[in-house]
């Protein structure tokens, strides 16, 4: 009996000195000892950061015997924009022809053709308009071969044209091209490029951003603006121009970049990076009538550092009584419209909330940026190389 207690006695002893070792290791405070008071004293020698010179060259960083992997620092400068709010015209040719609808029954729906789908070629023969996908039907025998390009790749389908009124026809409605109006965001005085509309042009149809082959920046002028109202999206009124002021050369989901052919005026301000973004008053520029932006207060409600690349990054709601009185906040035609906010450009409005338009999107300048300068890298290495 007394040696059965005494070895009760002593399990309770290792139980006391575990739950002390425990309790030690959690409050320990690092990365010098670990200690801690509570049923008794934990103490012990922690390894902390060392750094060891490597025979070859350079150094290897451990901490608590595991390798630290090196991080290189870049450090980004900022960029200097001439600040836009003035409409522009916007015209686009799509890189193939768009499928946006396929009628019930016919040729193009039973092969697997389907709204979205880009068409390249028919019978070996590129297309890009809807007058050169109807003559190379037309020049089909029996069956025809079809190059879709769907997403990231691309799909051959045959299929057999019917004969409608003595014509040749797939059976599907096609685009080959956009147009409308938007709000320029910034330019670039460096690299000579403009930024415009936070939001892709997207077929109104289908919703897909409509692959660019070319496109054309033109003037515009704004005539009235149709009040938003709750569930009723409002809009500019306006005309596109004749005059060309630059070339189109990317279509993103952060907006339209492009080369202006002219000078370009205005004062340069400095880019604000993301995390430079706060919630609190700022102001937008746009035009909601003739040719010249006007500033008008906004205050931006949330700021979503996680969207890093998307053209909902914020949540700013239109407190500016002029703005509210003239178009009951954000409409149409406003997408692209800069955001000042501490003497630096902030961002550019994207989205209007349909049951609330004085509330809407933005998307962060350093997004517009950096895709800006991404598809300008990428063009310069193509036209460097084919």
């Amino acid at each position: 009996m007394e040696k059965a207690g005494k070895l009760i006695s002593g399990a309770l002893c290792w139980l006391v000195a575990a739950a002390a070792g425990v309790l030690g290791f959690y409050y320990a405070v690092l990365p010098g000892t670990l200690s801690a008071e509570t049923f008794g004293t934990v103490t012990g020698n922690f390894c902390g950061a060392r750094v060891r010179e490597l025979s070859g060259g350079g150094c290897r960083y451990t901490l608590c015997g595991m390798e630290i992997k090196p991080v290189e620092l870049k450090v980004k400068a900022r960029k200097m924009l001439i600040p836009g709010g003035e409409p522009f015209g916007i015209k686009l040719r799509t890189d193939g022809v768009m499928v946006v609808s396929v009628n019930t029954g016919s040729p193009a729906e039973k092969c697997g053709i389907r709204a979205g789908d880009m068409i390249t070629s028919v019978n070996g023969v590129e297309v890009g308009t809807n007058s050169e996908i109807g003559e190379a039907v037309q020049r089909s025998s029996e069956c025809c071969t079809v190059i879709v390009r769907r997403g990231n790749g691309e799909k051959q389908i045959r299929l057999t044209p019917e004969s409608v009124d003595g014509c040749l026809r797939l059976g599907a409605w096609v685009r080959d091209s956009a147009a409308g109006i938007g709000t320029m965001t910034f330019c670039d005085p460096d690299a000579g490029m403009f930024a415009g509309l936070g939001h892709p042009v997207s077929d109104v149809t289908t919703g897909e951003l409509m692959p660019l082959s070319s496109g054309e920046a033109t003037t515009a002028e704004i005539y009235s603006a149709i009040r938003g109202r709750n569930g009723e999206t409002g809009e500019l009124c306006g005309e596109l121009c004749e005059k060309v002021i630059g070339s189109i050369d990317q279509n993103t989901q952060v907006g339209v970049f492009g080369t202006l052919d002219g000078e370009m005026s205005g004062t340069p301000m400095p880019m604000a990076f993301r995390q430079e973004v706060k919630c609190g008053p700022a102001v937008i520029l746009a035009t909601i009538q003739g040719m010249e932006p006007q500033e008008y207060s906004i205050e931006i409600e949330k700021v979503n550092l996680c969207a890093m690349g998307g053209s909902k990054s914020m949540v700013i709601r239109v407190t500016d009584e002029r703005l509210l009185d003239s178009a009951g906040g954000i409409v149409r035609g406003m997408s692209g419209s800069p955001i000042i906010q501490n003497g630096m450009i902030a961002g550019a409005v994207t989205h209007v909330f349909v049951n609330d338009p004085t509330r809407g999107y933005a998307v962060f300048a350093e997004s517009m940026v950096d895709e800006m300068e991404s598809g300008a890298a990428q063009a310069a290495l193509f036209y460097r190389f084919i």
